[in-house]
Parts: C-alpha cells; sequence; structure tokens
C-alpha cells in the first residue's frame, strides 16, 4: 500500500509545479497586456503605424544562416581586398595617415598633416587613416613595404564587410531574416561596392559608419522610450566612424534627429510637446547622448578639428560641399571636368553600373509600395527610402562636383540596398501560393545576381570596373567611361614583368619602367629591387619626353575616340594587356630603343631635322606611334615641308581622331597655307575638344588680327594667357594687338609681363 501513497504524493507535486508555472505564466502575461495597454494608451499610434512583427518559426535557422554567410563573405573580402592593387590616391591618403601618427606623437607640434601638395587632404577625419597608420607603426611597416599596403586593404576590408552586415541587419530590421540575407547577398554581388571595400579609404569607411547609424536608429526608435545601451553604443561607434571620416557624417546625425522627432510626434502628436515635457526630454537625452559622443570621437580622431572644432569642421564642410576639381575624365565618350558634370550625370553613371536586381527591385518597390508600408513597419520603411535618396537628390540639386563615377555616393547605396532586398522580400512572401510567379521571380533574381557574381570571378582583382548589361558590360562602357581610374590594375602589370622574367632578383642589368600611374610601382619595386628597377612617372601623350625599357599605362586620360578607334593600346609596342572581360585596362610596351625619345629630345632644342631624321624612321618601324607623326608634322611645318606635314597631321588623326596637338598644328598649317576660314573652323574644333586649349585661343587671335577684329583679338589672346600664364607668345600678341590700337600703356604692362615669364 505503501508504494501508491508515495506516487500518489509525487504526482501531487508535480500537479503544483504545473500549477504554480501556469500561476506564473498568467500572471506573466497579465504584466505584459497591462504593459501593453499602458503603452497603447500611451502611444496611442504605435500599433497602427509602427512596429510590425516580422518574425517567423524558422527564425533561427535564418539567423544562422545570415551570419554563416556573412562570415564567408568576410572571408572571401579580406582574401580578395589582400590581392587587390594600390589605389592611385594612396600617394597622399598613405602621407596623410603617416603625419596624423606624427600628430598625435608630438602632442599636436607637428602639423604637417595640414599641408599636402596634391589636394587639400586636412579637410577629412582621421578615422581610417589613424587605424591603419597604428596597425602599420605595430607592425614596423613603412610606405615602400608592400604589407603596408596590405594591412590598409585589410582595414578597407573590414569597413566594408562592416558595412555589408549593417546593410543586411537593416534589411532584417524592416522584413524579416530573409529580407536580411537577401540585402547581405546583394551588396556583396554588387561588384563596385565590393571593389571599393578592397581598398577605397574614405568612401568605404564612411559607408560604413552611415549605415550603422541608419540601422541603429531603428532599433533604438523601437526601443523608445527607453533604450538599451547595445543601441546608444551602436549609435555612438557609426556616428564617431561617419564622422571621422568626413564632416558630412553630421548628415547622420540630423538624419537621426529628424527621425526620433518624428517618432515622438507620431507617439504623442504635436499637444505632446506640452504635455509629455518629461517623455520628450527623457528622447532629446537619449538622442543627444551618442550624438555628441560619436562627434567627439569624431573630432578627437582628426587633427584639424582638434585645433578649432567649431570653425575648422564649417570650413571643412563648406569647402567639401563646393569641392572643385580640375580632374578630367571620360563621360559619355567625351573628356570633361569634375566641375563641369551635366544633372544626368549621377543618373546615367549609377544606372549603369549597379546590378540589375537594382533597378529591378526599385520597380518593384514602386509596385508594391502601399503593400510593404502596410506590411513592414513603416517608419522603418521610410528611413531606408529617405538615407537612400536624400544624398542624390542634395547632390543633383546643389550641381555638386563629381568625379571617378559616383564612389563619394556610394554611402547611400547601402539604404538602397536594403529597401530593395525588402522589395524582393516582400514579392517572394506575396505570391509564395502562385508557383509560376514565384518561380519566375527567383528566376530573375537569381539570374540578375548570377551576371554581376561572375564578372567578379572573372575579374577579382578589380570588380570595381563593373558595368552592368543596360550599357553592354564593361565591353560596351569602353570609350564612354572610365574603368580603371584609380591604377589598381599596375600590380597584375607589375607581376606579369616578374613573371615573364623580365625583372627578378638575380637580373644584372638596370631595367626602367615607367608609367601614368608612378606611385604604385614606386611602392611595388623601388624597396623589393633595390635600385635595379628604375621608375618613374610620365603622361601616355608624352611618353617619349623620357627615356624608358618598358612602359605599363591606364587608358585613364585616354580620349573616348582613341579607345574606340581600336588603336589603343598601340599595337607595335603592346607587349600585354590586362583585361577585365576582354577589355583592356593595362597596356605594357616595350621600348626597344630610344629613337622616339631622341627626336622628342631634338624637339625641344627646335632641332628639326634631327626630329625628321629620328621620327620619321620611328613611324616607319611603329606606324601606330602617334606622338612619332604628331613631331614630324610640326618638324614639317616648320621647315616648311606642308605637303608632308598635311600627311602627318591626317595620318596622327586617323591614329587618334580627337589628338588636341595635332588638332592644333592642323590650325598652324591652315594658317601657313594662307586658308583662314579653314584654320578658324578648326580652332573651333579644337576648342571643342579642349575648352581650355591656350594654343587654339592664340590662333583664333592671330585670324582676327588679319580680319582687323582687334577688341575681339585681344580678347582671345588674353584668353589664351588665362588658360596658360608662362604662354609667353600670348602675352607678347597682346601687348602688340594693344599696340595697333594706340594703346601704349597696356602694350608696355603686356611687354612687361612677357619679360617675366621664364
Amino acid at each position: 500500500m505503501s508504494q501508491p501513497k508515495k506516487k500518489q504524493t509525487k504526482q501531487n507535486k508535480t500537479s503544483k509545479k504545473a500549477n504554480a508555472k501556469q500561476t506564473k505564466r498568467t500572471k506573466a502575461s497579465a504584466k505584459q497586456a497591462k504593459v501593453a495597454k499602458s503603452k497603447s494608451e500611451a502611444k496611442p499610434f504605435v500599433s497602427r503605424l509602427f512596429f510590425r512583427d516580422v518574425s517567423s518559426e524558422n527564425d533561427a535557422l535564418l539567423r544562422r544562416i545570415f551570419w554563416g554567410t556573412a562570415g564567408l563573405i568576410a572571408l572571401i573580402t579580406i582574401m580578395l581586398a589582400i590581392n587587390s592593387g594600390i589605389n592611385g590616391d594612396d600617394s597622399f591618403q598613405n602621407a596623410y595617415a603617416d603625419t596624423i601618427l606624427d600628430f598625435y606623437t608630438t602632442m599636436g607640434q607637428d602639423t604637417s598633416c595640414f599641408y599636402n601638395p596634391r589636394g587639400p587632404i586636412k579637410y577629412y577625419g582621421g578615422f581610417y587613416e589613424l587605424t591603419t597608420a597604428i596597425s602599420n607603426k605595430a607592425l614596423g611597416l613603412e610606405q615602400n613595404d608592400t604589407a603596408y599596403h596590405d594591412v590598409r586593404h585589410f582595414w578597407n576590408a573590414l569597413f566594408g564587410i562592416l558595412a555589408m552586415i549593417f546593410t543586411g541587419l537593416l534589411a532584417r530590421q524592416i522584413g524579416g531574416w530573409r529580407a536580411g540575407i537577401l540585402a547581405l547577398i546583394l551588396i556583396f554581388l554588387s561588384p563596385r561596392f565590393l571593389g571599393h571595400s578592397f581598398m577605397n579609404p574614405k568612401d568605404i569607411p564612411f559607408a560604413a559608419g552611415y549605415i550603422m547609424v541608419v540601422y541603429f536608429m531603428t532599433v533604438f526608435i523601437q526601443q523608445l522610450p527607453k533604450p538599451t545601451w547595445s543601441t546608444l553604443i551602436g549609435l555612438t561607434l557609426g556616428v564617431g566612424m561617419g564622422f571621422g571620416v568626413r564632416a558630412g557624417g553630421l548628415l547622420s546625425v540630423a538624419y537621426f534627429g529628424m527621425f526620433v522627432g518624428i517618432a515622438f510626434l507620431l507617439c504623442y502628436g504635436f499637444q505632446g510637446l506640452f504635455k509629455e515635457g518629461k517623455t520628450l526630454l527623457s528622447y532629446i537625452g537619449y538622442a543627444a547622448a551618442p550624438s555628441a559622443i560619436g562627434l567627439l570621437i569624431g573630432i578627437l580622431v582628426w587633427p584639424y578639428a582638434i585645433v578649432d572644432p567649431y570653425e575648422h569642421v564649417k570650413e571643412s564642410l563648406t569647402i567639401l560641399t563646393n569641392f572643385a576639381v580640375s580632374i578630367k575624365m571620360l563621360f559619355g565618350g567625351e573628356m570633361i571636368y569634375g566641375k563641369d558634370v551635366k544633372a544626368d550625370y549621377l543618373l546615367t553613371w549609377v544606372s549603369q553600373t549597379v546590378p540589375l536586381f537594382i533597378p529591378i527591385g526599385l520597380l518593384l518597390f514602386a509596385v508594391f509600395s502601399k503593400g510593404i508600408f502596410k506590411k513592414y513597419t513603416p517608419i522603418f520603411v521610410a528611413i531606408a527610402l529617405f538615407t537612400f535618396l536624400f544624398p542624390f537628390i542634395y547632390v543633383i540639386i546643389r550641381e555638386s562636383t563629381l568625379y571617378d563615377g559616383w564612389r563619394h555616393l556610394i554611402f547611400p547605396y547601402t539604404s538602397l540596398v536594403a529597401l530593395v532586398a525588402v522589395a524582393w522580400n516582400y514579392v517572394l512572401e506575396k505570391f509564395e501560393a502562385k508557383k509560376a510567379v514565384l518561380y519566375g521571380t527567383i528566376g530573375v533574381l537569381a539570374l540578375t545576381a548570377l551576371e554581376p557574381a561572375w564578372f567578379t570571378a572573372r575579374n577579382y582583382s578589380y570588380p570595381y570596373v563593373y558595368f552592368n548589361p543596360l550599357v553592354g558590360g564593361i565591353e560596351g562602357a569602353f570609350g564612354d567611361y572610365e574603368t580603371d581610374y584609380w591604377g589598381v590594375s599596375i600590380k597584375q602589370g607589375v607581376e606579369w614583368l616578374e613573371d615573364e622574367g623580365i625583372i627578378g632578383e638575380n637580373m644584372q642589368d638596370t631595367v626602367t619602367v615607367m608609367s601614368n600611374f608612378s606611385y604604385q610601382l614606386d611602392k611595388y619595386l623601388k624597396k623589393k629591387y633595390k635600385g635595379k628597377v628604375r621608375t618613374n612617372y610620365v603622361r601616355f601623350r608624352q611618353r617619349y619626353d623620357k627615356d624608358w625599357d618598358y612602359g605599363l599605362f591606364l587608358s585613364r586620360f585616354a580620349r573616348g575616340t582613341h579607345l574606340k578607334n581600336g588603336t589603343w593600346p598601340p599595337a607595335d609596342k603592346t607587349i600585354h594587356t590586362i583585361d577585365a572581360s576582354g577589355v583592356p585596362l593595362l597596356a605594357i610596351l616595350k621600348n626597344e630603343d630610344n629613337t622616339a625619345y631622341l627626336g622628342m629630345k631634338a624637339s625641344k632644342k627646335q632641332d628639326w631635322s634631327t626630329v625628321i631624321t629620328h621620327m620619321e624612321a620611328e613611324a616607319q618601324k611603329y606606324p601606330s606611334n602617334e606622338v612619332a607623326w604628331t613631331a614630324l608634322a610640326r618638324a614639317y611645318i616648320q621647315t616648311n615641308q606642308m605637303p608632308l606635314a598635311a600627311g602627318a597631321i591626317t595620318k596622327t588623326l586617323e591614329l587618334e581622331p580627337d589628338n588636341l596637338q595635332a588638332t592644333n598644328l592642323k590650325s598652324l598649317y591652315y594658317l601657313r597655307v594662307g586658308q583662314e576660314q579653314k584654320a578658324l573652323e578648326t580652332v573651333e574644333a579644337a576648342l571643342i575638344i579642349e575648352p581650355k586649349n591656350s594654343v587654339a585661343y592664340y590662333y583664333k587671335a592671330l585670324i582676327l588680327q588679319n580680319r582687323k577684329q582687334l577688341d575681339e583679338a585681344i580678347q582671345n589672346a588674353r584668353k589664351a594667357i588665362e588658360m596658360n600664364p608662362k604662354f609667353k607668345e600670348g602675352y607678347n600678341l597682346v601687348a602688340k594687338l594693344f599696340e595697333a590700337k594706340g594703346d601704349t600703356k597696356n602694350a608696355e604692362r603686356f611687354r612687361q609681363a612677357a619679360g617675366r615669364v621664364k
């Protein structure tokens, strides 16, 4: 009888425990209901306008997939970044990094970081540069060590990975874990973003800080009225990172304040400004703390801001907002200046260089926007939409200076990808039951993702040169738009020279290698070969102004007509090209002899007979050498061999239709043979090719002088010296024209100016 009693006692205990648990759950549910009711009463708009539950029963699995994918992406990105070439801008970015470290180690006594002849680098924060400088210093590395640049690329990759992860987390916050996974994959499969993650030290760290603030902003709003410490720390780091790279990081602080204000108004209405004073102060306090501390972090890693935070930050914003650079670039087949870009520049570049899943995703968002705002938390969708659109709209309206594609606006691309991923996810959920539509959607998404993935796999060292099928890929863009504008393919060019045994550890003779991107050459070759390989800079069009054995020349700064004409790279001396999907980025030229160099040397001395001797030999051996034909045209004109000059000019323009020197010489040729009208027409054509063409203005002034149009002639002659202040003949012509008008005072003034020109 004792056994049943024990059993009954055990059952009673189990029953009591179960009842206790049930009571506890009931109390907890009642408490939650009470809190929910309290919140609902305090914030009547929350349940209707704010938070949508996007969780699913598969969240645990999807979360693991997200972080597993993130880990794989991180590994691949770091490996590819280490293999990437040096960025052309590193010539002053690296100097900034080293001098920033000097600023801090001397307690602000060494201010050399404020001065750089290449540009106003002091207006950028030092978050990234200081991080890499400390790392390289700890490892004992200097700029001439290739590992120095590997360290920078490693850090660049980390910031890129951070930006990708928070892009995914923003999409997850809006649409759930599947949307987050989609966003993570889509931004990784964006070759432009991935390629910049390897080696762009300004735009990628800024993008990472930007998207961190956007993500934590949504979490902050969801956690109001009392956000967690982790959210506040995340916001602080995001603000500090963004502002510590660019003064434009203030933009994210403005966003944060604006959307927190909107959240307050949606919860309490305008009357809450007066009735909910305590809550309002709480909102302000929680928002102000990470913003202020983040800005302080940004100032502390920015030497120029430390010196005078208010004035220098304001100055930086003014300078960078209206930054006018004289960089020339290829756009739509024409060479333009960054400050002269048209309204369609940004939209053209973006539309042709993002994978097709982006514009299709945007279209899906537009079509299903009503459902998306209804299904997902509206304010989160609005935040993603606003933080994507506003920077683009602002830059277009302000007509800001842009160059080198759209890298300066890569930061709002993170929000765009999150938004696009949410749109794709919405469509997949909406048509889950309609298998034909579902499979069709998956097919389109897969195809548009595989295309950039294949490009990246083929061109993993420089995926940032990607163009989408709308423009015919990089093949269709060649000659119309810049490709490797940062010169990262120099690394592959150097590796090819080493693989071919042209340069090596045991080489006996000294080899001279030149390039129009010489900084990279110097860092790859100077220390490694200890003087056995000499490097130097030379422009492609002036490549024979110096003597060299091998030349590594990028298509950067080559005119579109030259590229599309099929005569770049020059067939006669090109021994290898570094290609992206079959399109040449870098040409490796071999200079068998110094004939062309001797010809150009004689040209500088105006020894025209020697020029003709050398350049005729060069042109006969290498008929695609447009430099030789141009030099011959000039020498023939100077020796009054006009039929030969005409032939040389024609040959040059066949090779390079927009060759500026040949076009100017054509104008001179027509002047010399008395065909004044044709000379004027050619001058106008030369000014279309290059609006800052001082020689063309000079010739135009000569023509107008012959026509007795002295005022117009003076205007053009003065334009010539405005374009080229060292144009001595221009000053003399202005003086002569004023003298013809009887203005001896101005004539003497310009003669004296001519005398000061060296």
